[in-house]
């Protein structure tokens, strides 16, 4: 399956058509569930996955929604493609009003995120990272309802081609503003020398990817385990952009479509020449 306009645009417009949805109730308040997890749910995250899935139903491609229930391994495992979304990642930061809440929606095929989309409503941009054709920021999400599917064919005529020249020694790591993973350190220490080897910028939920795609920052890295959903599209943007992710400790290729939908800790780096030289510290 070739990843076509038709297919990038109704994604674009289904997170687009969420965020707008995520704002209305953003701004007119809200209460507070808690899963059994312990992690908020909203009714925003209810409604935009609601929207997305409605959309995405347009294509005979499977879904996985942090909010739809899972189907069992023994069926989706035959999948060549399906979608991962997650309706509104950042949901602490949706609560905190902070505005870093994203929707993320990802095409993997094959275990491989091919398609990225990771919108930010309350700030008003987006990236989209697109397997074989590259990663674009979308400075103004409005200006998106005015186009049409057959503009998404060249989506570098219409959004800011991201393709960051990054060198290997540049060390700014993104960081999360709400989960502290004292973990972080340990990967620090091995890869860079010492704990306090990186700069540090925070930010919320998937926009860490985001800074990575444009060269703002250099490395993501995560010890604790989180869901695909939180990292797909995220990591499809990357991909596109030029940069690379594997698993720690073991520095593997990350798939998707486990038979648990738990990541590994994994390190992100906004180059491939980076993250060669941090892969090959790992067998040291």
């Amino acid at each position: 399956m070739i990843i076509d306009q038709k297919i990038v645009f109704t994604a674009f417009k289904a997170a687009i058509d969420a965020g707008i949805e995520i704002m209305n109730i953003y701004k007119k308040g809200f209460k507070v569930e808690h899963k059994a997890d312990g992690s908020p749910l909203t009714l925003a995250d209810r409604l935009a996955n609601e929207i997305i899935i409605n959309a995405l139903n347009t294509f005979s491609i499977p879904i996985i929604s942090e909010e739809k229930p899972l189907p069992d391994f023994s069926q989706r495992k035959s999948w060549e493609y399906f979608w991962l979304i997650d309706p509104l990642d950042g949901t602490k930061e949706f609560v905190n009003r902070n505005e870093e809440f994203t929707v993320n929606i990802a095409l993997v095929h094959k275990s491989k995120p091919v398609l990225g989309i990771v919108t930010a409503p309350a700030l008003n941009f987006g990236y989209m990272g697109i397997q074989d054709k590259g990663a674009f920021k979308i400075h103004d999400l409005q200006k998106v309802l005015n186009l049409t599917e057959k503009d998404f064919s060249n989506p570098g005529d219409y959004f800011d081609r991201l393709n960051p020249s990054v060198p290997a020694q540049n060390r700014i790591l993104a960081a999360s503003r709400s989960h502290i993973d004292d973990g972080n350190a340990d990967i620090i220490r091995k890869l860079f020398g010492h704990e306090n080897a990186l700069k540090t910028v925070h930010a919320g939920s998937a926009l860490k990817f985001g800074l990575l795609a444009e060269g703002k920052a250099h490395f993501y890295l995560r010890n604790d385990k989180i869901w695909e959903w939180d990292t797909a599209a995220g990591h499809a943007l990357l991909l596109a952009a030029g940069g690379d992710l594997f698993t720690w400790p073991d520095g593997s290729e990350l798939l998707y479509n486990k038979e648990i939908l738990k990541n590994p800790g994994f390190v992100a780096c906004a180059s491939r020449d980076a993250s060669k030289l941090l892969k090959a510290k790992l067998s040291l």
